[in-house]
């Protein structure tokens, strides 16, 4: 019995630590993101199955991406700039993006390219969003600290990167922002997800896409 109880505390042990390494990896690593390496471009009926299919998911397991095409999951939360709500950009592109945790490399990373091609990514029509479960007074200092001009999200208990299937959730550490990017079209619905995404190339990749949909 004493044998079983200390296996069962180091397994408790390893799996701990490995979900500190798992949270730290997607916080630290600028082109880590956990999720299949081509993009994801799920139809609703897909995506549907998809989702019946992983029923039984373990919380380890990645969330799906978003489904293009379907209308986009609307948001009004504490932001850096105030609050901030999907409504601001109605009639617009909307470049979404989930980081995991402010001041980290791959974050920094992210949000620095964002801001590096805003003015090109406005010319194109399109408006920028950052999200992560950041308390709102971090989000402030993050934008603050790098100058940010488009307003980060603070999704503190995680549901919006749920509603976009953009959360990891491990045991211990909890759930925060898997680095994903969502286009959303004027009309509100998701045109684009990159289930992918290379922190330092966060923003030129967006450009690249929102050309392609915006000249379609």
């Amino acid at each position: 019995a004493t044998q079983a109880k200390q296996s069962i505390s180091r397994l408790q042990t390893m799996g701990f630590r490995l979900s500190l390494l798992v949270a730290a990896a997607a916080c630290v690593a600028p082109s880590m993101a956990f999720a299949p390496a081509a993009i994801s471009l799920r139809s609703p009926a897909a995506a549907a199955s998809h989702a019946s299919a992983r029923s039984a998911a373990s919380p380890l397991d990645l969330n799906m991406a978003a489904s293009v095409g379907a209308p986009a999951p609307p948001f009004s939360l504490p932001s850096s700039k105030g609050t901030t709500s999907i409504n601001d950009f109605e009639g617009k592109w909307t470049v979404l993006f989930f980081f995991p945790k402010a001041f980290t490399q791959g974050c920094t990373c992210q949000v620095q390219s964002m801001e590096e091609e805003a003015k090109a990514i406005r010319a194109l029509g399109a408006e920028i969003v950052g999200a992560s479960t950041d308390p709102v007074e971090k989000c402030v200092e993050f934008s603050e600290a790098y100058s940010l001009s488009y307003p980060l999200l603070s999704d503190a208990d995680g549901q919006l990167a749920k509603e976009y299937d953009s959360a990891i959730s491990l045991p211990i550490v909890g759930t925060f922002a898997n680095r994903k990017t969502f286009i959303i079209n004027p009309q509100g619905e998701l045109a684009y997800a990159f289930d992918k995404v290379n922190a330092k190339e966060a923003g030129p990749e967006v450009i690249e896409q929102l050309k392609v949909l915006t000249e379609a």
